[in-house]
This record gives structure tokens, sequence and C-alpha cells, in this order.
């Protein structure tokens, strides 16, 4: 079975509409346990750690005859830090169904739905860890940039950590949490994030981000926005 291969899949866009899009289909990494009386031995491949298992004593199967025959141990599989490496320069944005965000006043106590788009730009990736650039717009509002620095582990747990700079105060950092999760097919990063609770204005938002690319009508027409990619992460 290739573990690589295209296929269509019908994706959900701002107008109501269905848009037909190409995906392809990341292969995942299977995980096993070695059995605990195993002498184990650890080989290093391109994307995983194989462990041969080999059985101090061997179970035995009893057939029906009475006779006894030891049930064989095969390889199992790890995921390392090379299973992400596809992430570097790859750019990620939130569909139409996860746009609402929360928008809290901590003075007030009042807290409203306003719409989020975001977009990351991958930039680089390094043994689990990876930056990049993300632009944020919520509403009608002006959209802004933060340089962005995230981990992951072999097994797909995420952090981020948005670092937003202006000339008129000091750097607001906000951070996030998120997991790789697979959805129709697709690595999706599943992410959640809030910003500092000493702001009055605290934006909470979690999302299913997909991935997006040149050819896509995602990057033509961002959901939300209405722009494509380059323009707004130009901003």
């Amino acid at each position: 079975m290739k573990l690589h291969r295209a296929r269509k899949e019908r994706l959900f866009v701002m107008d109501g509409s269905y848009a037909v899009e190409d995906r392809v289909l990341m292969s995942t990494i299977g995980r096993s346990i070695p059995s605990p009386s195993a002498h184990v031995l650890v080989a290093a491949s391109d994307d995983r750690a194989v462990v041969h298992a080999r059985p101090i004593q061997a179970r035995s199967t009893i057939h029906a005859a009475g006779h006894h025959s030891p049930t064989p141990a095969g390889p199992a599989a790890f995921p390392t830090s090379k299973r992400w490496s596809w992430l570097a320069d790859t750019y990620w944005y939130v569909p139409t169904a996860n746009l609402p965000a929360i928008l809290y006043n901590a003075s007030s106590g009042e807290s409203t739905l306003v719409s989020d788009q975001t977009v990351f730009h991958i930039e680089g990736y390094s043994k689990g860890y990876f930056w990049g650039k993300a632009v944020t717009q919520l509403g009608s509002t002006s959209a802004s940039t933060s340089s962005m620095l995230g981990s992951v582990t072999p097994e797909g747990q995420v952090l981020l950590t948005f670092t937003l700079t202006s000339t008129n105060s000091s750097p607001s950092v906000t951070q996030g949490f998120g997991k790789m999760t697979k959805r129709f097919g697709q690595w999706t990063m599943e992410n959640q994030m809030f910003t500092s609770p000493t702001e009055k204005l605290q934006i909470g938002h979690w999302a299913y981000m997909v991935q997006t690319r040149p050819g896509m009508p995602s990057w033509v027409s961002l959901p939300a926005v209405g722009e494509s990619v380059p323009a707004f992460l130009s901003q």
C-alpha cells in the first residue's frame, strides 16, 4: 500500500458552495510497546526508531495436538522528531467553521464572539522546533503581525508562542497549545490559545488549522478576510 497518495476532498467555503481541492495524505507511523521480558535494540531510520524485541523466553502457542510453537516477535516503530520535518515552509489558516473566537472585556465582564482569521507561515524546522510568522485579523479591525516560535513532540503535541511588538507598547506574548490531528485524511493543528490575562481585552480561540498552498481556493481568498495568503502575510 502506498504511504502517499492524493485524493479529492470537498471543503466548505464562505459563500456556502463547495470547492474541490487536492489533498495530500500524509503517512502516519504506528506505535506499539515491546514485551517487558525483552532485550531491546534501537536502530535509527529517516523518520522513526525501529525497536527490535528479542524475548528472553518466547511465549508458546498450544495446538490441539499438544505441540508448542514459539510466538514470533516483530519490530515496533516509534516516531521521532524527523516525523514533522515536512512542516518547514508550510502555510496554515483557520477554516470557516472555526472562525469564531471569544472577546472578553475584563473591566466590564462582558464577552462577545468575533471572527478571528489567523495565518501561519512556518519558515523553518529543526529537531522538533519550528519558527515563522503569524498574522491575525479580528472582525473588521486591522491585522496584526507576530513572530512565532513553536515545538512539536514526536507524538504530535504542540506548544506555540507569539510575540507581538509595537512602537507604542511593550511586547505582548501569547501562548497556545495544540496537537497534530488528522481530519478527513489530512493533518491539522488542533490549537487553543488565550491572550495574557493581564490585558483588559482578552481573546480566546481554538481551531483545527489546516494547510493551504498555491492553486487552492483558500490561497486566493482566505475565509472572513477575502485576501490572498501572500497579501495577508505582507501586512
